[in-house]
């Protein structure tokens, strides 16, 4: 007679058949029991096995001794490994399976299975060891690792100028605006550096367990914005201007224009200009004449009824008398001191001491300040907000006034989110520096350059946590103002006269009555008046 016996059961070889006895805890077997018994059982290959017998063994009368085959010789077992891999190839487990009067697997017999089943790459020999001394059987242990590709760094561009200078205008003490020192240009010189580029990174390939390669994911390429008068240099890394002028990020390449300047009149003398850079007249723009550019335009003198199309600013020093026949479009801003019968069509804003009888259409606001501060008659529509002194007249000159969601409050929301993720990465780029330093302290290993570090690292966190909330808050206030297009407003620092039309969104309000320093809003499908927001 030869027993086998474990844990919770014992198989016996005796002279009238093969008995098992199972023994199960008191809370009865386990589905981990049940599956050791039928393994060890079928690995064992018992002849002529009574299945019923098994069962009534293992939950019927547990604990007696049950025939489950006639007598025959036992089949001794050495220990055995069952491997399966997992995780798309990155991960092998095996579970170690009982020795039944048979020897033990050594760690080499261990490779050797694994090699020969194809896994070859980031076998862990400690974690096979510890399953081999632990003795843990059918309980399934990592036991090779693959290694995953690594993501190529996205390459990245360096601007070395001002891509985008913003036009600011100031009002002086005594109520006029100054249009002269506006800082718009950004002069640049021949040879100067302009962008540069850090290359994308390939990656690192990885592997299976099985050594399959796992082709790397490449970073984002990208190519320096490369426009008008610029040049590349021979590696392709920078970019450089090909001439002195003025740098101009158009429709997101870098432009350098020469500036086209003329002394006198825009007249029969010179004829209608049409030029690729920034243009600049020292006198007036007679009616009937063109002025485009691939730049901006700046008149010195008055503009009559004449057409100007810029894709930058426009800014007049004087304004503009249009007579019903002057236009203005441009992708960028218009600053002018005054605008009359005229037509102007802008991307960004619309600034001015006065507006007379001229349709206004601009994707920003409309701001009317100085002296006067005035707009009556025509039509103004913007993006954002119109805000001036007076509005209308008294004599109910027909006025309309029209607001709604600025482009650049999605300009905003699309920054303020990749400022998010920025945060988020070096915060957590931050906690983990600061970990680490903290672990160097407590064992009083932290030198003083690491401790500078650390100083910086909590800095930065600090900076970052006072940031994060304002951003998100943000966010929250743009996506609810997108939610109704109509969030926009018009503000009265003196007074609007009867005869003005007031339109935001879908609701309109006509002003009957004369009113005072007031701000009207949309609020509840309607326009409503509200206390002066500025």
């Amino acid at each position: 007679m030869n027993n086998v016996k474990l844990a919770n059961y014992s198989i016996e070889y005796q002279e009238d058949g093969v008995y098992l006895t199972v023994f199960p805890s008191e809370n009865g077997l386990t589905k981990e029991d049940e599956t050791e018994i039928l393994d060890i059982l079928k690995r064992k290959s018992i002849i002529g096995i009574d299945t019923n017998a098994v069962y009534n063994a293992m939950y019927i009368s547990p604990g007696n001794k049950a025939k489950i085959a006639p007598t025959q010789k036992e089949k001794m077992l050495d220990q055995e490994i069952k491997v399966r891999v997992v995780n798309g190839g990155m991960e092998a487990r095996a579970k170690l399976l009982p020795a039944h009067g048979g020897k033990k697997l050594s760690l080499e017999e261990v490779i050797d299975f694994l090699n020969k089943e194809g896994i070859v790459f980031g076998i862990d020999h400690k974690a096979i060891e510890q399953m081999l001394k632990k003795e843990e059987y059918y309980k399934e242990v990592p036991i090779a690792y693959g290694q995953p590709a690594q993501k190529g760094q996205d390459a990245k561009i360096t601007y070395h100028i001002n891509i985008n200078p913003v036009a600011k205008p100031k009002i002086l003490e005594d109520g006029t605006v100054d249009y002269r020192h506006l800082d718009l240009i950004q002069n640049v010189k021949k040879g100067q550096l302009l962008a540069s580029l850090t290359p994308h990174t390939e990656g690192i390939p990885g592997k299976t367990v099985l050594d399959k390669v796992i082709e790397a994911k490449p970073g984002k390429r990208l190519s320096l914005p490369k426009g008008k008068n610029v040049i590349l240099s021979e590696d392709g890394l920078e970019l450089l201007a090909a001439i002195d002028g003025k740098a101009e990020m158009i429709d997101g390449k870098i432009n350098v224009y020469a500036v086209y300047e003329v002394f006198g009149n825009v007249d029969n003398s010179t004829g209608n200009i049409d030029f690729i850079g920034n243009v600049i007249i020292n006198g007036n723009v007679l009616t009937g004449f063109e002025v485009k550019a691939g730049g901006y335009i700046e008149v010195r003198c008055v503009v009559e009824g004449a057409n100007l199309t810029a894709q930058v600013d426009v800014v007049l020093k004087k304004g503009i008398q249009g007579m019903g026949k002057g236009i203005i479009e441009t992708q960028g801003n218009v600053i002018a001191r005054f605008i009359e019968n005229s037509t102007v069509s802008a991307k960004g804003n619309v600034t001015t001491e006065a507006i007379l009888h001229s349709n206004i259409n601009c994707g920003g606001k409309v701001e009317v300040a100085g002296r006067k501060g005035l707009i009556a008659g025509g039509s103004i529509c913007a993006g954002d907000s119109i805000s001036a002194v007076v509005i209308g007249s008294p004599m109910a000159t027909v006025t309309e006034l029209k607001v709604g969601t600025s482009p650049i409050l999605r300009e905003e929301h699309s920054r303020l989110t990749a400022e998010l993720d920025e945060i988020l990465d070096e915060s957590k780029k931050s906690d983990q520096i600061l970990n680490l330093l903290n672990k160097m302290e407590s064992k009083g290993r932290l030198s003083l350059d690491k401790s500078n570090l650390r100083i910086k690292a909590i800095k930065t966190k600090l900076k970052y946590s006072k940031r994060l909330p304002e951003i998100k808050k943000r966010i929250v206030e743009l996506e609810e103002i997108f939610k109704d297009a109509a969030k926009g407003r018009v503000n009265v620092q003196d007074r609007i006269y009867p005869g003005v039309k007031i339109e935001i969104g879908s609701s309109a309000l006509y002003i009957k009555d004369e009113e005072q320093h007031v701000t009207f809003i949309r609020k509840h499908g309607e326009v409503v008046r509200t206390a002066f927001l500025g």
